[in-house]
């Protein structure tokens, strides 16, 4: 299992940075994101083609280490037992 989460992790760093390299092409392909351009200023479009792909490089290194498994929520581990008490209010 852990081979298989390094290989994801690898084809999703190696198109993060793929992406990154080619983020002129992927603009020309997409064309301007008017949110982007409006909110983030002139360029903002390859700036946030440049977010999204370096939060999938992000993911895609945290992936293998077991980081969005989520296996125990936190305070699982405290004694929640209840007391029960003798007399049952109705």
């Amino acid at each position: 299992m852990f081979l298989i989460k390094i290989i994801y992790a690898l084809l999703g760093i190696g198109m993060g940075l793929g992406i990154l390299k080619y983020r002129k092409v992927v603009y020309s392909w997409t064309g301007r994101w008017y949110w982007a351009e409006k909110y983030l200023g002139s360029g903002g479009t390859v700036f946030m083609i440049s977010l999204i792909w370096l939060g999938l490089i992000f993911v895609s290194v945290a992936y293998p280490f077991w980081v969005f498994d989520n296996q125990r929520q936190y305070g699982s581990d405290m004694n929640t037992e209840t007391i029960q008490s003798q007399n049952p209010t109705e």
